[in-house]
């Protein structure tokens, strides 16, 4: 998938997950691009309908734009399974190879993966194959969101190298249940609790891209 309408709706979607909007900066940080880029991409994808700009209050995705991300990130994740499962590809190699494979566009060929893929809700990240509609709100919020005392279970992560290392050598894995127990504003740190009771230090620079739902403590501890 390496037209440049493709990576800035992957990665606008991505940046705005938790929050439906987001910005110039956010998107040039996750692409490694000068904001600059983004402006003129951002200009050529409101003209083509498929994102909005408002001054001072972001970019978020048009009901066109999110329909067209739809069907990205299902390619997308289809064949980040395929390589997880079948080739057993390293995670952190996964996310890259996988999008140069989305551009696949043969229907029977994708129905025939998923059939062999066991029809995979999910990717090795947790991130859904079958996004929600657009008119429906995010059910998951940014780990760096969650307060002192609330229990949480991770769901996904963000689909990038550096996220991947970062959980996987903190042993940070869709489903796992977490309470927190504390919030460093001043070093930028969480403290997460397992239900073994073993305390885990979270960045919260990654902490905002882990999306977590909550549920009731007693559920789990």
């Amino acid at each position: 998938m390496r037209d440049s309408f493709s990576n800035y709706l992957k990665t606008i979607y991505e940046a705005s997950f938790t929050k439906s909007i987001t910005t110039n900066k956010q998107v040039a940080t996750l692409m490694g691009v000068l904001p600059g880029s983004v402006t003129e991409a951002v200009s050529n994808l409101v003209a083509a309908g498929l994102v909005n700009r408002q001054k001072y209050h972001g970019i978020s995705l048009t009901a066109t734009g999110y329909q067209e991300v739809c069907q990205l990130m299902y390619r997308y994740r289809l064949c980040e399974v395929w390589l997880d499962q079948t080739i057993h590809l390293p995670l952190p190699a996964i996310p890259e190879q996988a999008w140069l494979m989305a551009a696949i566009d043969n229907a029977a060929l994708l129905q025939q993966l998923a059939f062999k893929l066991n029809q995979p809700s999910r990717s090795p990240f947790g991130g859904k194959l079958v996004l929600q509609t657009f008119e429906q709100a995010s059910e998951w919020q940014s780990l760096e969101t969650i307060l002192v005392g609330q229990t949480i279970v991770i769901e996904s992560y963000l689909e990038n190298p550096s996220t991947i290392r970062y959980c996987l050598h903190s042993q940070i894995a869709s489903q796992q249940v977490f309470k927190c127990i504390g919030q460093a504003t001043d070093i930028e740190m969480m403290t997460l609790l397992d239900s073994q009771q073993r305390e885990l230090l979270i960045s919260t620079v990654v902490a905002r891209h882990i999306y977590v739902s909550l549920i009731a403590d007693h559920d789990a501890f």
